[in-house]
């Protein structure tokens, strides 16, 4: 029997030409592609088959938040069927802050091949366009539903950057709870905290601006933005809990 292998696939995060050609050598050859919405990734294997990168239509699996702790399973029972598995999420790398990693432990946990195909990331693009420096760089993801588990994280960040002087937090946020967001890092950071909120990233309006969280909460407060958004807060020694 051949020997399955899970293939973690990097993907665009907005500019579908952002892909490597070890990526589209890998999505030519596996047999099941497991993504979050079948529609989301036809349309990077259709264009990349028009334009002949790709000749083999994988058959699509869902696999997403709301049934990631049944589908996990099949993933790593097909992998020992001995498939070749691709799993992609909708934009960049899967399992950070996406649907991916009980897939990726349990094939491991039974011996099973997992290969990396590094991409694209909006935590990585966000962090070089920020231009915000730090000892240290605390991924916070999205920040929970409830303010004050909320502000907990954002504490966390605030006593991480207090010791070790520097540090920089890097969230991903809703277009519908940027104010709330930047209100709570206001109120644990500081409202002169710099800030740079960097949206659709690598997309035909990609925006990036930058400020202090009581500047750009003035703005978001007004202002509704759409899209993917990613904020990149500095914290230093000298942020204070000064309310927004």
């Amino acid at each position: 029997m051949k020997m399955g292998k899970l293939y973690v696939i990097g993907t665009p995060i907005g500019n579908l030409q952002d892909i490597t050609l070890r990526a589209l050598a890998t999505l030519d050859k596996i047999e099941v592609l497991v993504c979050e919405d079948s529609r989301v990734a036809s349309r990077l294997i259709n264009k990349y088959i028009e334009l002949g990168y790709i000749t083999n239509k994988p058959r699509y699996l869902a696999y997403n938040e709301f049934n990631e702790n049944v589908v996990w399973e099949e993933v790593v029972a097909l992998v020992a069927a001995g498939k070749s598995v691709g799993l992609v999420s909708d934009a960049g790398m899967p399992a950070i802050s996406d649907p991916g990693y009980r897939a990726i432990r349990g094939c491991l946990d039974q011996g099973l091949e997992v290969e990396i195909i590094p991409g694209v990331s909006a935590l990585t693009t966000a962090l070089t366009w920020s231009g915000i420096g730090g000892e240290v760089t605390l991924y916070q993801g999205f920040l929970p539903k409830g303010s004050g588990k909320a502000k907990e994280y954002l504490e966390a960040g605030r006593e991480l950057g207090t010791r070790l002087r520097s540090a920089r937090l890097v969230l991903y946020v809703s277009p519908h709870r940027i104010a709330r967001d930047l209100t709570l890092a206001g109120e644990v950071l500081g409202g002169e905290a710099r800030v740079v909120v960097l949206r659709e990233m690598t997309k035909a309006f990609e925006e990036r601006v930058e400020g202090s969280v009581r500047e750009l909460l003035e703005k978001y407060q007004t202002h509704k933005p759409k899209g993917e958004i990613v904020v990149v807060i500095a914290v230093n020694g000298r942020s204070s809990k000064t309310v927004v």
